[in-house]
């Protein structure tokens, strides 16, 4: 029992979180496009929406042009800067300074807490209603965004899937 807890706890934190209009009826959304501001000319943006577009069929929507859509897809990245600390380094062993006082040493590094910046970027996908220009969804992924590091069918493969996790939010669920 204890082990379906833990599974369950775990599954529960790998959903992305997501916001709706509490007023919308997702259900009048018949059609859908990718908004045409959407960046599809960049390797990255070129990904997001073939992934996008294989995707929203299965939730209900049919593709069509931007004239005739009622839900515009857009999607951007986001950046948050998040400090990690670390405890002080008690059980590293010490380097000596080399300052010395008589019955006295000074170790350096004993208290001195360790902290250090890490920028993240994750993916945001929103609809939006055309007729009104407001948003209505809006998903952003939990995981990070691959980085610089992460080339070619790897990097396809990682969007892919982070676009579909977004989207198996949509209809949003009350």
């Amino acid at each position: 029992m204890l082990r379906i807890f833990t599974l369950v706890l775990l599954l529960s934190g790998c959903a992305a979180p997501y916001d709706y209009a509490e007023d919308t009826d997702f259900s009048r959304f018949t059609t859908v496009a990718l908004a045409p501001t959407a960046d599809k000319s960049s390797l990255d943006g070129a990904r997001i929406a073939e992934a996008a577009v294989d995707a929203l069929p299965a939730r209900g929507l049919t593709l069509t042009e931007p004239e005739q859509a009622s839900l515009w897809l857009n999607f951007g990245l986001s950046e948050e800067v998040r400090w990690y600390s670390a405890a002080p380094r008690m059980l590293r062993p010490a380097r000596y300074s080399g300052h010395y006082w008589p019955g006295y040493h000074y170790w350096d590094d004993w208290d001195e807490p360790r902290a250090r910046p890490q920028r993240l970027i994750r993916l945001v996908l929103w609809l939006e209603n055309p007729s009104t220009g407001k948003m209505v969804w809006r998903s952003r992924h939990g995981g990070s965004f691959p980085g610089e590091s992460t080339k070619g069918a790897e990097r396809s493969r990682i969007i892919e899937q982070q676009v579909t996790e977004l989207l198996d939010n949509y209809p949003p669920r009350p």
